[in-house]
């Protein structure tokens, strides 16, 4: 009796939440894995626990993986040392492979594939290698024989990840149905992604949100932004996204373009105005990892599309149910699946195996917040599953012959279908692809399957294997809205889908489906200013949508940056619609727009500062000590900056032409506090084109003198700002000696 009304009391906990203060660590003893798995309560009687592997066969593993051949991956950070540093003077870090040859849930063999990494961070295999976060890069090692040893050294793919927080860097890879590899990526480390030698100006700013990379086209991009530390995205039987979070509401439904609420941070853009909130309708303790919808065939089919999360304050393993509503869906809390009643369970990744079982990361350490390391080279993967259940032999999917990868996407257990579609992809790259038989099956397979989750997984290995634009185009009158709503999608991916335009604005007129609006205004976004006017037009004119969670925000997104260039025209079509969020934030923008000259010539001149920065101004919004003249530091009179607070950026400006003919360059000599740090951005026109640590590490004797060539700006007005901005959630002076824009 005793236990069931624990049992229940957390329960409650899990929906309503508690006030108290959460702790981030706790004084409980280590506890073996059976020991551990003794102390478990379980929602479903049929469900057991058992230790897939555990220390010391693994050690503080930070993420995992299955292969084509149902062996379990995993990654591991013995670099570790607390959440602001690692241990950089020997690579340690390694990849493994464990493999369950008899089925019962617990390995038989192991083979290291790698070791010497540095600070790792996500793992996801594919394409005939692996691709391993190991911030500042995402890597590719490349294993095309597939003999479990690196074919080479390490492609870097991407560079510029930054690694301030070790727990909100590149994380959580899964493959999307679209064909793209996905991440999560937190609020308090800022990266400026790009491919190897891309200047800073090129390169794509995250910090915070969902980014994803293509591995036949290179390319990255930021998916959706906001959010505070995700450690878990999935995509759900009808490809919609969703991620678990930390601090903030645990739980949102990821939209391609979507700015989501942001943890203690300014959006990257002012202009959003009101960001697309949480679909939670209840409260966990605030830290979750791990996202995946269970989309097997073995556990009762109550769990069907249902989301299951770690929660490391509760240390529980839970599942939230998805509701449809509208555009999007509310969350509403499943149960409390597996109650571990033990304070050093920390789990933080979910994967689903090849048998149906969900496979749990648990990091296991006293301080859950991982800013120590208590337990050193300690880490388990669980198995949960039927009681008894035993794992079917999977072979190798990279063997199998095109058309039997093909049938594969009518599997039961959506591990398969998204292994075999990875692998369709892989060939169709190649030209390794038999495209008319593949394309013949999954065409009848469109045509017949029952459900829409088996016609958008007919419909998704299509467009990885490169079914042509006219199929696309005619599915747009697809019966099914989820059909309509992907080919969308798909058709603007090139961001120049010329050919639908017409029909896009057809379907935005007289679709009756909400989530067809949805995904028609995700797309735009993607579509040349010049191309989006009627579409926006008719999507802002649905009275039906204004109490919608997503479609007003989504239309402001997709008209925003067209504003400043259009702005009678962007008034007119605000006024004649119906959102009355689309008028408030187009004239709000507007108005900035109109004034933004005006604004900056109130800000006040300082004589302190144009006799080192001959031109340049200091933004009002800057700490009211800004304006402190020295006339010695380090030996050298300056100015010194600071921002106001961590949203308000110090910043010194200047408007001018830059001359034609000419080479012009900001040149500028710059120091810092002693054991302190910070960030030096120069924009021109709101866009980054240079960052630098100022610190230790980076100055001489104190001191920087670096030059940003402004060439490329030859003819233009441009305002050119020079920023203090925080590091790392802290706020320091930064000290000025010179500044000054030279043309030669």
């Amino acid at each position: 009796m005793k236990k069931t009304l624990a049992f229940i009391l957390s329960s409650l906990l899990a929906v309503y939440g508690t006030q108290a203060k959460e702790p981030k660590w706790s004084n409980a003893k280590f506890l073996k894995p059976d020991e551990a798995i003794a102390k478990m309560e379980i929602a479903d009687e049929g469900i057991e626990v058992k230790t897939f592997v555990a220390e010391p066969d693994i050690s503080e593993t930070i993420a995992f993986c299955f292969d084509h051949r149902g062996r379990l991956w995993t990654l591991e950070n013995m670099n570790y040392e607390t959440r602001g540093k690692h241990l950089t003077t020997k690579a340690k870090n390694r990849i493994q492979i464990f493999e369950d040859t008899d089925g019962d849930g617990v390995f038989d063999t192991k083979k290291t594939f790698i070791d010497g990494l540095t600070f790792s961070s996500g793992i996801a295999v594919g394409f005939g290698g692996v691709y391993v976060g190991a911030p500042p890069n995402l890597i590719f090692i490349p294993d095309e024989n597939g003999d479990d040893k690196p074919d080479s050294e390490a492609e870097v793919l991407l560079d510029g990840w930054g690694i301030r927080d070790r727990h909100e860097t590149l994380n959580s890879f899964i493959w999307g149905p679209d064909g793209w590899l996905y991440g999560c990526h937190g609020v308090f480390t800022q990266s400026n992604v790009g491919k190897p030698g891309t200047p800073i100006k090129d390169r794509q700013y995250i910090d915070g949100g969902i980014w994803r990379f293509h591995p036949v086209k290179k390319e990255f991009e930021v998916f959706a932004e906001g959010l505070s530390n995700p450690w878990g995205f999935d995509f759900n039987d009808v490809g919609d996204g969703f991620t678990t979070v930390c601090v903030i509401p645990h739980l949102f439904h990821i939209i391609q373009g979507g700015i989501y609420d942001k943890q203690s941070k300014p959006n990257v853009n002012p202009y959003v105005y009101e960001n697309i909130k949480t679909i939670r309708t209840h409260r966990h303790k605030s830290a979750h990892g791990g996202a995946r919808f269970y989309l097997a065939d073995t556990l009762p089919k109550k769990y069907h599309d249902q989301l299951f999360m770690c929660n490391i304050h509760e240390h529980a393993v839970l599942t939230d149910i998805m509701e449809r509503k509208g555009s999007g869906y509310i969350g509403k809390h499943g149960e409390n699946f597996v109650i571990t009643n033990d304070k050093t369970w920390v789990g933080f990744s979910v994967e689903i195996g090849p048998e149906g079982g969900i496979y749990i990361l648990d990091w296991h350490d006293q301080d859950i917040c991982g800013n120590a390391v208590k337990f050193k080279d300690s880490s388990r993967v669980y198995r949960i599953a039927l009681k008894g259940h035993k794992s079917p032999k999977v072979g190798n999917l990279r063997t199998m012959t095109d058309a039997q990868l093909a049938e594969l996407q009518k599997h039961t257990n959506d591990w398969y279908v998204r292994h075999a579609r990875v692998i369709l992809h892989e060939r169709a790259s190649k030209n390794k692809l038999n495209t008319k038989l593949v394309h013949g099956k999954l065409k009848e397979m469109l045509k017949t399957a029952k459900t829409t989750g088996k016609k958008l997984r007919a419909l998704w290995a299509l467009y990885v294997t490169g079914a042509e634009q006219s199929f696309f185009l005619d599915n747009l009158n697809h019966e099914d809205e989820y059909v309509r709503s992907w080919s969308i999608q798909f058709l603007s991916e090139e961001k120049a889908p010329s050919a639908a335009l017409e029909k896009f604005t057809k379907m935005a007129k007289e679709d009756s489906s909400p989530v067809v609006r949805r995904y028609l205004a995700s797309a735009l976004q993607r579509i040349p200013h010049n191309q989006r006017w009627a579409t926006l037009a008719a999507l802002s004119k649905h009275a039906e949508d204004l109490d919608d969670h997503n479609m007003q925000k989504m239309v402001w997104l997709a008209l925003e940056p067209m504003v400043p260039t259009n702005v009678e025209k962007s008034l007119e079509l605000a006024a004649n619609s119906v959102m009355p969020k689309l008028q408030d934030f187009t004239a709000r923008r507007a108005l900035v727009t109109y004034t933004a000259t005006h604004a900056y010539e109130a800000a006040p001149t300082n004589s302190s500062i144009e006799k080192l920065a001959p031109g340049f101004k200091l933004k009002i919004n800057s700490n009211k000590n800004n304006k402190i003249y020295m006339e010695s530091f380090r030996n050298k009179p300056v100015f010194q900056i600071l921002p106001k607070t961590r949203r308000l950026n110090a910043e010194l400006y200047k408007q001018f032409t830059v001359p034609m003919g000419k080479k012009t360059y900001l040149k500028y000599t710059v120091s810092h506090n002693p054991h302190e740090t910070w960030k030096l951005v120069v924009s021109v026109n709101d866009k980054i084109i240079s960052e630098q640590e100022i610190t230790a590490k980076t100055t001489q004797e104190g001191w920087m003198s670096e030059s940003v060539d402004l060439s490329e700006f030859a003819g233009q007005n441009i305002t050119l700002k020079v920023i203090n901005a925080e590091w790392y959630r802290k706020l320091s002076y930064g000290y000025f000696n010179e500044l000054i824009v030279v043309s030669e």
